[in-house]
Order: C-alpha cells, then sequence, then structure tokens
C-alpha cells in the first residue's frame, strides 16, 4: 500500500458527503489500493478535513475516543462496514441492479438506529435535522443520513464512477458529459497514457 498519500492531501470531489466517505480508498480494484482511514483517530482526522463537524464537537468524539478505546474501535469498525455497504449500494445502482438483499438489511439497521437519533433544530426560521447527542457513533451516522437522502433523491441521476481511480462522483455538469472524478488528475492521468500509447504505436 502506497505510504505518502495523506488525509490532508485527500481530494473531495463526490459532490457530496457519502460520495466523499466512499472514497477514503484510492484504486479499490487494484492490488495497490489505499484506504486512508487506519483507525478511529484518522476516522476523526478526516472529518477535521471535509469540516462536516464543528471542531468543538469534534473534539468531544475525540476524548470520548481517548476515554472508552473499546468503543472507539466498534465505531470504526462499524464505520468501515457502513463504508463497504454504501460502495455496494452506490456500484449496483450504477449497474441498474438492486442492492443484495443481504446489503439492504443491513444499511436499513444502519438507518433505523441513525434516525433514531434525529431531531429537529430551527435556524432563522427553517428546520435543521441534526444529531441529539455528541455521540461517537456521529460519525457513522453522519454518511448513513447523506447517503438516505441522495438515495431517495433526483440527484441519484447524477452518480458515476471514474474510470481512472474508482472513485465515485455525482455529475452535475449541465450536459452530463463528466467522466472523470477530477480533471485535473485523473483526466491528465489519462490524456498522458493515452498520448504515450499512441506515441509508442507510432514507433512500432
Amino acid at each position: 500500500m502506497l505510504a505518502t498519500k495523506s488525509i490532508q492531501s485527500l481530494r473531495l470531489d463526490g459532490g457530496i458527503f457519502c460520495l466523499d466517505f466512499v472514497n477514503t480508498v484510492d484504486y479499490r480494484n487494484r492490488e495497490t489500493f489505499h484506504d486512508y482511514l487506519a483507525d478511529f483517530k484518522s476516522l476523526v482526522a478526516w472529518y477535521e478535513h471535509t469540516k462536516m463537524l464543528t471542531p468543538k464537537l469534534l473534539h468531544t468524539i475525540e476524548r470520548l475516543g481517548k476515554d472508552y478505546p473499546q468503543k472507539a474501535a466498534a465505531v470504526f469498525a462499524k464505520s468501515l462496514q457502513l463504508r463497504e455497504l454504501l460502495y455496494d449500494i452506490f456500484t449496483a445502482i450504477l449497474q441498474r441492479k438492486n442492492p443484495a438483499t443481504d446489503v439492504q438489511l443491513q444499511f436499513n439497521a444502519f438507518i433505523a438506529e441513525a434516525f433514531s437519533n434525529l431531531e429537529m433544530g430551527w435556524n432563522r426560521g427553517a428546520g435543521v435535522l441534526h444529531f441529539n447527542a455528541p455521540a461517537p457513533e456521529q460519525l457513522y451516522w453522519w454518511p448513513v443520513k447523506s447517503a438516505a437522502g441522495l438515495l431517495t433523491s433526483d440527484e441519484l441521476k447524477q452518480l458515476k464512477e471514474c474510470p481512472a481511480c474508482g472513485w465515485l462522483f455525482l455529475d452535475k455538469s449541465k450536459n452530463q458529459s463528466r467522466k472523470w472524478c477530477s480533471m485535473s488528475t485523473c483526466g491528465d492521468i489519462d490524456k498522458v497514457t493515452r498520448n504515450y500509447q499512441k506515441n509508442k504505436k507510432k514507433k512500432q
């Protein structure tokens, strides 16, 4: 596995929080894949990188993780389980299939847990759903909430998979023509690769 990649340099090209969460694995289908999440601490660091949660809440969650290491390990394990479930769900959708029955059952269990801890708050006259406890479990509740929202919205039609790195993303371009998770990275790499192969054929 590659050791030069860091969470701080990880791009957030998914277009929605749950896809950025799934994309914490690079080149998932290759032997040279890289997993950015190694433990509870790295999961918290990823949340800091995304700025999804407030520093105060993350500090509380991090402290609880240090005080209760077994709980932190369990939360981390469930977070990885959820990440792989989401990958299975979204790739099934890309293949125009329903997720496997066991995947549906497991994800529904995550939904039941996460949504039982949601409550409505208010901000300038608008309702805001948030979780009612500063628990470490929030680290997998938020991707559940994000995924449930995507799976029940018209944005799901924008779902694509990058052919270069395997990341999932929402194609929000005007004519739905975006092919890569990022033109500045995977798009350029593909361009260089195609030019190299083209020049190689000319020399043969």
